[in-house]
């Protein structure tokens, strides 16, 4: 997968790619932000016949609550599932570890029970999961006092207002 950052005359490609079900690939890029610029990533994700896009929470946050209208409990679990993952996912500490960038939380495997979730809204759960994944180590990563999707999970598990989640997605991060 290749894109051109603005400002650049050249695309760049991507170190890593992950290729969903679907033809969507979802592809990790060498970032330059933050308190961790060499071991900073930018996503991007690409659904067939669309263009590149970036990921942006609030994406996520409306495709997780058509969900919720569907099946309360179990995107609730899922929220809980994301929630847990905040606490066990590490920034890249070297090099080797950004290139290699392994998702250890949202295997197949792992996300399989909430499989049901897939018939609502535009996102599959392995999707939704591969992207918080990754962001979720761009945070942390990049800044030492992460803090976006603690909140922002806690908000939608917590069930407060819309104007709540929304305020918590649409925060800038860097």
């Amino acid at each position: 997968m290749k894109y051109k950052p603005r400002g650049k005359t050249e695309p760049v490609e991507s170190f890593k790619e992950f290729h969903l079900p679907k033809g969507t690939i979802v592809g990790v890029f060498q970032g330059n932000r933050g308190e961790n610029p060499d071991l900073d990533i930018v996503i991007k994700y690409q659904e067939i016949g669309k263009r590149i896009r970036t990921p942006k929470h609030i994406h996520w946050v409306i495709d997780m609550l058509i969900k919720k209208e569907h099946n309360r409990d179990l995107t609730l679990e899922f929220l809980k599932y994301l929630r847990d993952m905040w606490e066990k996912i590490e920034p890249f500490r070297t090099k080797k570890e950004q290139l290699a960038c392994e998702l250890k939380q949202t295997t197949h495997h792992k996300l399989k029970r909430f499989d049901n979730l897939n018939s609502y809204g535009e996102y599959t759960v392995e999707f939704i999961g591969h992207l918080i994944e990754l962001m979720m180590i761009m945070e942390k990563t990049g800044l030492a006092k992460a803090f976006v999707f603690k909140k922002l999970l806690d908000a939608m598990i917590e069930e407060r207002d819309i104007f709540q989640v929304v305020a918590q997605a649409t925060q800038t991060q860097h």
